[in-house]
């Protein structure tokens, strides 16, 4: 059994995918708080469908970018599941390229996935019509955006870019998403799991200009 957990954005997204195929699903909108409902949300599919935790053989998680509360609810969970179950597999996902990959369910071009993060700045990833990376994950200016000459996809409610492409996040496609990313075997160990900030927490950033201050 498969559990998947997306925090990284506005609305959370928890499946489960059944030894037998079945998938129950779940979304928890933007105006709940992901740190009170995700792991009350988890408890209900499971007694949903009469399952336990501990049933659990692979868990698939959204690493960011995105935000940095959700990205840490979504890791600390996985990690603890992990640390109770040695036997437990690890899927880190991309909340860039789960992006890309719904996407290109419709569209056959070379694109950049683009997030907000917040005071003008932004995550970006470019990718080809094949959905190949053809950028590392990284954080840039609107000056940097503006120059990106590739078709901008953004997620639905999260940004208002001229002429981009919108695409929304669903707890189906972020299932269909990981049974691709289970092909390629790309799972790490518990200990080796971590989130995608790509920027620094606020508290970092106020540490940052403390030590510049003195």
């Amino acid at each position: 059994m498969i559990l998947a957990l997306n925090t990284a954005f506005m609305t959370a997204n928890i499946g489960l995918i059944l030894n037998n195929g079945e998938r129950v699903e779940s979304t928890i909108d933007a105006k709940s708080k992901h740190s009170e409902n995700v792991l009350k949300t988890v408890d209900e599919l499971l007694n949903q469908c009469n399952e336990k935790i501990q049933n659990v053989d692979e868990i698939a998680v959204v690493v960011g970018p995105g935000s940095f509360t959700g990205i840490r609810i979504g890791v600390a969970l996985a990690k603890g599941f992990g640390s109770v179950n040695d036997k437990l597999k690890i899927l880190p996902i991309s909340s860039l390229e789960l992006m890309a990959y719904i996407y290109l369910q419709k569209h056959s071009n070379d694109f950049v996935c683009v997030l907000n993060a917040l005071s003008n700045l932004f995550f970006v990833c470019e990718f080809n019509s094949n959905g190949i990376k053809l950028s590392n994950e990284r954080m840039i200016d609107r000056e940097e955006l503006d120059k990106i000459k590739k078709k901008k996809v953004c997620l639905t409610g999260d940004l208002n870019l001229e002429n981009a492409d919108y695409v929304e996040v669903t707890t189906d496609a972020l299932l269909d998403f990981v049974a691709t990313k289970q092909e390629e075997s790309a799972y790490v160990k518990v200990e080796e799991l971590s989130p995608v900030y790509l920027r620094p927490s606020q508290a970092e950033a106020n540490l940052k200009s403390d030590k510049k201050s003195d």
